[in-house]
């Protein structure tokens, strides 16, 4: 089979290698999309996200559908041909946190792509079968696969405890901040602003459901979001932009009693917040660690066409194709909003 591996930051080489064998308790999957997440991007172009650095030959992609190929020795779980998205957080089940109902949390949590474990950008994988969740008659492989950002995006709107009525703001519109900004708006968000530099995610994310989005580079966002609420700012903000300048906006867009969802990577580990200003004010920071039993309400929210993770969908490239994907993705074009790799 066919493996994408990262070299160094900037490199990315196809190799061969040995289809995996099922073992008990495992299926073997024939991968069929995977898409180009921000965190992939991330490892591929700095080689390292906080302390978690790769080694040369390391394999990205979390973001999975695929097919059944066969199952293990005694192994129960989707069948031979059953389409499957991959849930790429393999977590122990016995540790405290597993056992509190926070798998996201799991001292023994192995995930696609996350340094020293390998991805899933190669054409079969083995994984354990009861993370294989069967995809709805009809729903395509790179939406299957994109199910994953969405749930992450679900999660976070779960931490921000939206009420109906509430006003919402969303900085950094990429992929998973435009899918915010849907579930947010599920959720009972009468209100969303956003925050945005480039033009074709303002755009996407007032399809999404924003209604209205701001451009960093040339508006006041703070005061315009200030202006819009009466002077009080909102009730729950989600920072996904990953900079230091959004996280501050983001603080500031509250109001007193105020929510804050950090989502995004930044850059370097430490960020500065404005503690006395965010303590006056009695702010709430929470900080989503990936996603957290939602994977399921992602397929139906899709299957039930509540959120459109079709359109989302800008480009698709061969797995020939995978540099010029990942480079295409990285440059972020204005063309581009979600890139998938198709095998």
């Amino acid at each position: 089979m066919r493996i994408v591996k990262v070299m160094s930051p900037g490199e990315l080489r196809l190799e061969e290698a040995p289809v995996p064998i099922p073992g008990p308790g495992e299926a073997l999957v024939h991968i069929k999309a995977v898409g180009i997440c921000g965190s992939d991007l991330q490892y591929y172009t700095q080689g390292r996200i906080g302390d978690l650095q790769f080694t040369s030959g390391h394999i990205l992609g979390h973001e999975v559908a695929g097919v059944v190929e066969a199952l293990g020795p005694g192994t129960a779980g989707p069948p031979k041909g059953t389409s499957v998205a991959v849930d790429p957080a393999i977590h122990c089940g016995k540790c405290r946190f597993c056992m509190e109902g926070n798998p996201n949390f799991c001292k023994n949590l192995r995930f696609f792509g996350s340094p020293p474990v390998a991805g899933a950008l190669q054409e079969f994988i083995v994984h354990p079968s009861h993370l294989l969740l069967p995809l709805p008659a009809g729903m395509t492989f790179p939406v299957g696969a994109i199910t994953e950002p969405l749930g992450v995006a679900i999660h976070a709107v779960d931490l921000g405890h939206l009420r109906l009525g509430c006003r919402v703001a969303i900085f950094g519109c990429g992929p998973i901040g435009i899918l915010t900004a849907r579930v947010a708006q599920l959720a009972g968000a009468t209100a969303i602003y956003a925050s945005e530099p480039l033009a074709h995610r303002r755009e996407a994310v007032c399809r999404y459901g924003a209604i209205a989005a701001f451009d960093p580079e040339r508006d006041d966002v703070v005061q315009a979001i200030r202006d819009a609420t009466g002077g009080e700012g909102v009730d729950v903000v989600f920072d996904l932009a990953g900079s230091q300048s959004a996280t501050t906006q983001a603080l500031d867009a509250l109001m007193p009693g105020g929510t804050a969802v950090l989502v995004g990577y930044w850059k370097k580990d430490e960020v500065i917040v404005a503690g006395i200003r965010a303590m006056r004010k009695g702010l709430t920071l929470r900080f989503v660690r990936r996603m957290k039993n939602t994977f399921e309400r992602a397929i139906e929210l899709t299957r039930l066409k509540l959120v459109d993770l079709e359109s989302l969908i800008t480009h698709e490239f061969a797995l020939d194709d995978v540099v010029e994907g990942f480079a295409r993705a990285e440059k972020r074009g204005p063309d581009i909003l979600k890139a998938v790799i198709r095998l």
